[in-house]
Protein backbone atom coordinates (compact mmCIF):
# COMPACT_ATOMS: atom_id res chain seq x y z
CA UNK A 1 0.00 0.00 0.00
CA UNK A 2 1.35 3.41 -0.89
CA UNK A 3 1.38 5.90 1.93
CA UNK A 4 -0.42 9.22 1.89
CA UNK A 5 2.80 11.14 2.40
CA UNK A 6 3.80 13.07 5.49
CA UNK A 7 1.35 14.78 7.84
CA UNK A 8 2.08 16.86 10.90
CA UNK A 9 -0.57 16.05 13.49
CA UNK A 10 -1.96 18.77 15.75
CA UNK A 11 -2.83 18.31 19.42
CA UNK A 12 -6.49 17.38 19.78
CA UNK A 13 -6.88 16.52 16.09
CA UNK A 14 -9.12 13.55 15.39
CA UNK A 15 -7.36 10.78 13.45
CA UNK A 16 -9.73 9.27 10.90
CA UNK A 17 -9.65 5.51 10.29
CA UNK A 18 -8.65 6.12 6.66
CA UNK A 19 -5.59 8.05 7.85
CA UNK A 20 -4.33 5.41 10.28
CA UNK A 21 -2.40 3.29 7.76
CA UNK A 22 -1.58 6.06 5.31
CA UNK A 23 -0.10 8.44 7.85
CA UNK A 24 0.33 7.08 11.38
CA UNK A 25 1.69 3.64 10.53
CA UNK A 26 3.84 4.81 7.63
CA UNK A 27 5.39 7.50 9.87
CA UNK A 28 6.45 5.03 12.57
CA UNK A 29 9.24 2.48 12.94
CA UNK A 30 7.70 -0.87 12.06
CA UNK A 31 9.15 -4.03 13.64
CA UNK A 32 9.69 -7.23 11.63
CA UNK A 33 11.31 -10.57 12.39
CA UNK A 34 13.39 -10.52 9.19
CA UNK A 35 13.77 -9.04 5.70
CA UNK A 36 11.51 -11.81 4.39
CA UNK A 37 8.76 -10.90 6.88
CA UNK A 38 9.08 -7.21 5.96
CA UNK A 39 8.95 -7.96 2.22
CA UNK A 40 5.83 -10.06 2.72
CA UNK A 41 4.07 -7.37 4.79
CA UNK A 42 5.25 -4.40 2.66
CA UNK A 43 5.30 -5.41 -1.02
CA UNK A 44 5.30 -1.73 -2.10
CA UNK A 45 7.08 0.40 0.54
CA UNK A 46 7.11 4.18 0.18
CA UNK A 47 10.03 6.55 0.56
CA UNK A 48 10.78 7.42 4.17
CA UNK A 49 9.38 4.26 5.76
CA UNK A 50 11.45 2.97 8.69
CA UNK A 51 11.82 -0.61 9.89
CA UNK A 52 13.56 -2.49 12.68
CA UNK A 53 14.69 -6.04 11.88
CA UNK A 54 14.85 -8.31 14.94
CA UNK A 55 17.09 -10.96 13.39
CA UNK A 56 19.89 -8.51 12.54
CA UNK A 57 19.15 -5.95 15.26
CA UNK A 58 19.17 -3.17 12.64
CA UNK A 59 17.17 -0.10 11.65
CA UNK A 60 16.64 0.65 7.97
CA UNK A 61 14.93 3.39 5.95
CA UNK A 62 13.40 3.03 2.48
CA UNK A 63 15.07 5.47 0.07
CA UNK A 64 12.40 5.16 -2.62
CA UNK A 65 14.25 2.38 -4.41
CA UNK A 66 15.85 0.23 -1.67
CA UNK A 67 16.17 -0.28 2.06
CA UNK A 68 19.28 1.42 3.49
CA UNK A 69 20.91 1.08 6.90
CA UNK A 70 20.27 4.12 9.10
CA UNK A 71 23.46 6.15 9.22
CA UNK A 72 24.76 4.54 6.02
CA UNK A 73 26.58 1.76 7.86
CA UNK A 74 25.72 -1.78 8.76
CA UNK A 75 25.62 -1.65 12.55
CA UNK A 76 23.29 -3.05 15.14
CA UNK A 77 20.39 -1.19 16.69
CA UNK A 78 22.16 -0.53 19.99
CA UNK A 79 25.32 0.75 18.29
CA UNK A 80 23.39 3.16 16.07
CA UNK A 81 21.57 4.78 18.95
CA UNK A 82 24.53 4.81 21.30
CA UNK A 83 26.53 6.72 18.67
CA UNK A 84 23.67 9.17 18.14
CA UNK A 85 23.49 9.87 21.87
CA UNK A 86 27.24 10.38 22.31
Amino acid sequence: MAGLGYKQFSAGEILQATELQGYAVDQSVMVFASVAARSSALPSPTEGMMSYLKDTDSVQAFSGSSWQAVGGATVGFEQTFLLMGA
